[in-house]
């Protein structure tokens, strides 16, 4: 019988996509304009773009963290203006443009529309809920406190602050363990077939359910979920028949 829930969270429950995203860059450059009326935004928002997206590649391209915590993104994203900002000749605004890049991504952490009224169904058959997630621990938790996610929140374990990611099975266990649920009476949701699904099999979990929003075709060559939904809404009743099966 399923008796928690883990979920991811970037899309799967936060809305911050690739054009949300870039929206925020353009507007830290143009704030920055507005103080430097020499800087050519232009010329920023598309060196920061390439630098950011140059180092997300490189980061993906390592199957696990190095041993300790992985940096903060404070300090990533510092370093990334600051680098942005000097092919500009503005290093000295990096400080500034930090600041104002934090805010601007808060601003724009959204849930997806079938987020809230889902975890207050599942809370309504008894599920506890946990976070699984992948990425820097001050990233992952702005969101989580931004979106008022850490309300239903039983328990959250992120990779950057464990020093182990999804599709690792450790990332699981240390779940399983603050839940001190056994593997059988938990699942996990996420978008990704490779991290989440994956990671649910590796981890032998209850169920791995592929939250597929934009109902793509799946690929054949990755293990297969038990179940697919193609959106949060129809969670709490397959969670119903789960456990009654």
């Amino acid at each position: 019988m399923i008796q928690a829930v883990l979920l991811d969270l970037d899309a799967t429950l936060l809305d911050f996509d690739m054009s949300a995203w870039k929206a925020t860059v353009r507007d830290v450059c143009d704030v920055l304009g507005r103080s430097a009326s020499d800087l050519d935004t232009d010329s920023l928002c598309d060196a920061y773009t390439r630098r950011y997206l140059d180092h997300m590649r490189a980061a993906g391209e390592g199957a696990q963290h190095p041993p300790g915590r992985i940096p903060d993104a404070d300090a990533v994203w510092r370093e990334i203006w600051r680098q942005a900002l000097d092919d500009c000749g503005h290093a000295g605004l990096a400080g500034s443009a930090t600041d104002v890049y934090k805010r601007q991504r808060r601003r724009r952490y959204t849930l997806f529309g079938d987020v809230v009224e889902t975890l207050d169904a599942l809370r309504g058959i008894s599920c506890r809920l946990g976070l699984v997630t992948n990425g820097p621990g001050d990233a992952q938790r702005d969101k989580i406190t931004a979106t008022g996610l850490d309300e239903f929140l039983d328990i959250t374990v992120i990779s950057g602050e464990v020093a182990v990611s999804k599709p690792d099975r450790r990332i699981f266990d240390i779940a399983l363990d603050r839940m001190a649920l056994g593997a059988a009476e938990v699942c996990h949701v996420g978008d990704s077939l490779v991290t989440d699904v994956g990671g649910a099999l590796n981890a032998g979990l209850g169920a791995s359910i592929w939250l597929n929003r934009s109902q793509a075709a799946r690929d054949p060559r990755l293990r297969p979920p038990s179940h697919e939904i193609t959106s949060l809404r129809e969670l709490p009743a397959l969670i119903r028949e789960t456990s009654a099966g």
